[in-house]
């Protein structure tokens, strides 16, 4: 018997080489799938309702400083509206394609996304206060409303933690239904303050909700930038943890793993990351769902290589998004959360029904 077994574990057994040729092809999609989103990226500045030609999107790019006599309106709409709303497309949809990513590895379930813990409940409750409110008080209504929902969104993850926190670290079920009744909470708030506000508050709210980079610009991304690239670097850190997971908390600890270090920084990372999403965009939802699904399926499930693939992935479906989102019906523009959750629900139930037929 003993040679038998042998042989069969050698035959199973990949090899070096084909290690190292799974390696080569990971990296080669990831570099192909950075190509393609750059090229979305470069389109979007081409691609509106204001018409602007090809060769005038090139001569910004490589003369940005440099204003044809004539062409002032082409490259304001190109340097105030277009590239700022492109960037803050980029770095939103890396966020929250890694945050979906590193919450399903968190609780070890392909269902999750950030939203199941309360951050996007507890924004948009924040956020409806603040468009109800805060305009009686006389205070910018933009500021505030992006301040609010940033610091709801972190209480909510505040709480939820509190919650989840045993002797032994946090419990992910207990995570998990602290997190649905956050967002039940905060939807009773919602429809509470929907109910009280008058027209254009209750207009604003609905509009938030909905998810939007119509109001893009350069402070908020330059506020953006540098904390995407934090939140980044904590996921790339997270990744060995999150493998880890994968072989349940009491195997990861005896590998060495310190799990209550890591289950709560990978945790106050998500909730970071999309906390100031939602702050700046309102709510858009599924792509924290769909994202490592689709990248699960084209890499494989090592974190090492999904959580840059979610990263990058993300970041193509929100540029594709918010595309469709200003051309579909042009000029008028749909909301992109409206544009995400048509791509995100088809698959989403398609998840539910394999689901469905694995525990059958």
């Amino acid at each position: 018997m003993a040679p038998s077994l042998s042989v069969q574990y050698d035959q199973n057994t990949p090899s070096s080489d084909r290690i190292l040729r799974l390696h080569q092809t990971r990296i080669r999609w990831l570099l192909l799938s950075s190509i393609l989103t750059i090229l979305v990226a470069l389109m979007s500045l081409w691609v509106g309702s204001y018409q602007i030609q090809l060769p005038d999107v090139v001569d910004f790019l490589f003369q940005p400083t440099d204003q044809p006599l004539g062409h002032q309106q082409q490259w304001y709409v190109l340097s105030q509206l277009r590239l700022p709303r492109s960037l803050m497309a980029s770095c939103i949809g890396a966020l929250l394609g890694m945050s979906g990513c590193a919450m399903q590895g968190l609780v070890r379930n392909p269902l999750a996304d950030p939203g199941l813990i309360g951050i996007s409940g507890g924004a948009a409750a924040a956020a409806a206060a603040s468009i109800a409110f805060v305009p009686l008080l006389g205070a910018s209504a933009l500021f505030s409303t992006s301040l609010a929902a940033f610091l709801g969104a972190l209480l909510s993850v505040a709480i939820v933690v509190r919650m989840a926190k045993q002797v032994q670290g946090l419990t992910v079920a207990t995570l998990i239904l602290a997190g649905v009744a956050i967002n039940a909470f905060s939807g009773t708030i919602i429809g509470a303050i929907s109910y009280m506000a008058d027209d254009d508050a209750l207009r604003q709210i609905s509009y938030w909700t909905m998810g939007s980079l119509a109001g893009a610009n350069w402070q908020q991304v330059l506020m953006l930038l540098p904390c995407s690239l934090i939140c980044i670097l904590l996921f790339w850190r997270t990744r060995h943890g999150l493998n880890l997971f994968a072989l349940g908390e009491q195997d990861a600890a005896s590998m060495g793993l310190n799990v209550k270090h890591t289950k709560r920084m990978i945790l106050w990372t998500i909730a970071f990351a999309v906390a100031i999403a939602t702050a700046l965009c309102g709510i858009i939802g599924f792509v924290g769902l769909v994202v490592p699904h689709i990248c699960r399926a084209l890499i494989g499930v090592n974190h090492r290589y999904l959580l840059p693939a979610s990263g990058i992935v993300g970041s193509l479906l929100l540029l594709v998004s918010d595309m469709l989102s200003r051309t579909l019906i042009s000029p008028v523009e749909i909301p992109i959360g409206i544009i995400t959750s048509a791509l995100g629900a088809p698959f989403f139930l398609y998840l539910l029904s394999r689901q469905k037929y694995a525990y059958n």
